[in-house]
């Protein structure tokens, strides 16, 4: 008679946490050691067991997170998410400062001339979000004239980092001094990471310079080192999920590495976000204290914007990288749009097989400036189909109102329920139902839907809505709001109300 083969161990390879790993162990142990029975927790070779599953545990959790962040949608850390976007082709948005223009004049009593030099602070009231005023500097030299005399000057949200004085373009017409923070000396390593210690860091400010003999040679910032080759002296910067900026330098193969002992510096100012968009005559006082100057007005100030959520990259990236740069369908006229910075949505419409219009909005559905305006069109209009003339447009807010002063909409609670909170999860789900990250060019909104997600609130017996439409439609009623195409439904007036609860 044959002898019997052995029974090949079972195992399970979805198990990867200590239980599991423990587990299969002392099942292994069984077969092996069978004359081991103990399973105490006492036991030396349970104790080992489970040291051993621990460990398991942990490399496992690692070896599953690692691979997470391997896939655009998967991926939770910025870093990996910005990485994955760039070998797509897609460059995510960066943070951007507000900017304006504000009016300085000089008192009556001042006798003499005030020259005003270019990074004078202006700052704004207490910012109870920021903890403390926002600071503007201006862009551009200036001399005030005596007793009344004024200027009207550029200003941009932020404030220069650094504190160390720097020429540059030495022994040339264009010689200037800029204020830099030093960061040190270079070590000859190859990959330097250079922590840059102010924050949040404006990424398109950030400039790089590195002493060489006489002159301080800049360098060139780059979004990725590895497009180029052992001589380039570029740089790449980097952002982690605590707001730590760093500039990474290359390895002598992708991209140039200082020598030894090379002074280092970096030029770059801090601020950037939709917070600088202030209205007008919001600049109230001078930070540096010019004798004998006031603010005598100051503009609304625009074009700040955040740095491009983590969804946004998710959702956008890969429409960048499946028109590969040129654009024949619609479809791919609204993608290539993604691919500029700046802009969050775009809607690509046409009658004609000879013109294609675009409609953008930026993030937060902000209305895009001309100039963001321009440079898409010209962008298109480079990867656009021959013949084809290309049109760029900001995209139509549509506001949409919720309930009347005298007629809100109400939510019946029962009786075991607190109206504060049914109240503030009604304004949250509303406000939701138009935010940012879920309207869209074109979106409809079927009073249905409001009266379902108002009844999904815990607590709530029943909704009245006196009125749901648009701001520019008939005000009666709760209808089904309808969007054209080139139109984004937005929040407008909301009025709520609960009726019974605690």
């Amino acid at each position: 008679m044959a002898e019997s083969e052995p029974v090949k161990p079972s195992v399970d390879y979805t198990s990867k946490d200590f239980q599991g790993f423990r587990q299969a162990m002392l099942d292994h142990a069984a077969q092996i050691f069978p004359e081991w029975t103990g399973r105490n927790t006492a036991d030396f070779g349970v104790a080992l067991v489970e040291l051993m599953a621990y460990l398991g545990d942990i490399l496992s959790y690692y070896q599953d997170a690692a691979a997470r962040e391997a896939f655009l949608s998967t991926a939770t850390r910025r870093e990996s998410i910005l990485e994955l976007a760039r070998m797509l082709g897609y460059e995510p948005d960066v943070a951007a400062p507000a900017a304006g223009t504000v009016v300085l004049a000089t008192e009556e009593s001042q006798a003499a001339a005030v020259y005003v030099p270019a990074g004078t602070k202006l700052t704004t009231d207490f910012v109870e979000a920021l903890d403390k005023p926002l600071v503007f500097e201006t862009t551009q030299d200036a001399t005030l004239a005596p007793s009344g005399g004024s200027a009207s000057i550029p200003v941009l949200e932020g404030e220069t980092a650094g504190t160390t004085p720097l020429r540059i373009l030495r022994n040339t017409a264009q010689e200037q001094e800029i204020v830099t923070e030093s960061l040190g000396n270079s070590t000859g390593a190859v990959e330097q990471t250079l922590i840059l210690s102010e924050a949040p860091a404006i990424l398109d400010s950030i400039r790089l310079f590195i002493e060489e003999g006489t002159d301080a040679v800049e360098w060139r910032q780059v979004s990725s080192l590895l497009e180029w080759g052992p001589l380039d002296k570029v740089f790449q910067v980097v952002t982690s999920l605590d707001g730590t900026t760093a500039i990474l330098v290359g390895d002598g193969l992708t991209g140039s590495v200082p020598a030894v002992g090379q002074p280092m510096y970096a030029a770059y100012r801090t601020g950037g976000g939709v917070i600088g968009n202030v209205q007008a005559n919001t600049l109230v006082d001078i930070m540096d204290g010019l004798a004998g100057v006031y603010i005598a007005s100051s503009s609304s100030m625009t074009g700040g914007r955040n740095a491009e959520s983590l969804e946004s990259i998710r959702a956008n990236a890969p429409k960048a990288h499946r028109t590969q740069d040129r654009a024949v369908s619609l479809r791919d006229y609204a993608d290539v749009a993604l691919s500029v910075p700046g802009v969050a949505k775009a809607k690509a419409l046409s009658n004609q097989t000879t013109s294609v219009n675009i409609r953008i909005v930026g993030a937060a559905n902000a209305t895009p400036s001309l100039d963001l305006i321009d440079k898409v069109e010209r962008y298109i209009q480079a990867r656009a189909v021959a013949g084809v003339n290309v049109s760029v447009s900001p995209g139509d807010l549509v506001k949409v109102n919720m309930g009347k002063p005298d007629d809100p909409i109400i939510l019946g609670l029962y009786p075991n329920h607190r109206r504060e909170d049914a109240l503030r999860a009604g304004k949250q789900v509303l406000q939701e139902l138009l935010a940012d990250a879920t309207s869209s060019f074109g979106m409809n909104i079927p009073i249905s839907r409001v009266y379902r997600i108002l009844d999904q609130i815990p607590g709530v017996e029943y909704a009245r809505v006196p009125l749901f439409a648009r701001a520019d439609g008939v005000q009666s009623g709760p209808q089904d709001v309808i969007c054209r195409d080139w139109e984004i439904p937005v929040p407008g007036d909301l009025y709520i109300v609960t009726d019974g609860g605690l």
